[in-house]
């Protein structure tokens, strides 16, 4: 393989904690970590013995050649060279489900398109205890290295995966014994009255702008809201996601 082809197959993720949780976590290979000059020592030392376990090699560069690899200025002083993230397959959160006697915890996205967003719903949801994140493989912001940033790593942890047809898989939830609940704001019912209690169930959460679809809506079990007070319209997607996956782990503990 040639190293143009090499190259292709890897991305820089950058940020202290995305390249320490990607090291230490080793789902995916690690290629070369980049430390800018001037770091803590103890911010160094940590990113090193790290490195050093994985034996991935250390460079230390300037701030701009940081930048200009990871295209940001919010890296921190640190990057990593690192193998394209590796999706999960759907029956590999079912089957981690299946081993947790607290039933199974998934989120459901329809169409989130802001990395910010998603990166700040995986840190919450590999928080809270979900066993894994679905979305569509279009129309939908992949795991790319500012999703990393934003979940401080916690991609490294929690499974996730992107399927070709979100309505097909919801079918396929249902017909695994899994309960779905869409989160909206014309839901029937709060999601605080909402029992997730013993339950296998899912949390369908719809984009920044539209919510739900309509055929994603249609095929959910249920449909919650979260009680609001004030003038503006709606909760932030991610607000929302930790709102209501916070209701669903407070159940289920």
């Amino acid at each position: 393989m040639t190293r143009a082809a090499r190259m292709e197959r890897t991305e820089i993720i950058y940020g202290v904690n995305p390249v320490i949780e990607a090291l230490r976590a080793g789902r995916r290979n690690c290629h070369e970590v980049m430390i800018s000059l001037g770091r803590r020592e103890l911010t160094v030392a940590k990113i090193c013995e790290e490195a050093a376990r994985r034996k991935a090699k250390v460079g230390f560069v300037s701030k701009q050649e940081i930048a200009a690899l990871s295209r940001t200025d919010k890296h921190q002083g640190v990057a990593a060279r690192v193998d394209s993230y590796p999706y999960a397959e759907l029956e590999q959160v079912l089957k981690s489900s299946v081993e947790d006697a607290k039933k199974a915890f998934i989120l459901v996205l329809d169409n989130v398109s802001d990395p910010h967003n998603l990166g700040s719903l995986i840190r919450t949801a590999h928080l809270m205890g979900v066993h894994g994140v679905i979305m569509p493989r279009d129309k939908s912001v992949g795991v790319t290295p500012a999703v990393v940033k934003s979940s401080a790593g916690a991609t490294e942890y929690l499974p996730i995966v992107q399927v070709t047809n979100l309505a097909r898989t919801l079918e396929y939830l249902k017909e695994s014994g899994v309960w779905v609940t869409g989160v909206e704001g014309s839901g029937d019912k709060s999601i605080y009255d909402s029992n997730f209690k013993g339950l296998n169930c899912a949390l369908v959460l719809g984009s920044e702008g539209a919510g739900l679809r309509r055929l994603i809506k249609q095929l959910c079990d249920f449909i919650a809201f979260i009680p609001m007070e004030g003038l503006i319209s709606s909760y932030n997607v991610s607000v929302a996601g930790a709102l209501a996956m916070g209701e669903v782990a407070r159940q289920r503990r």
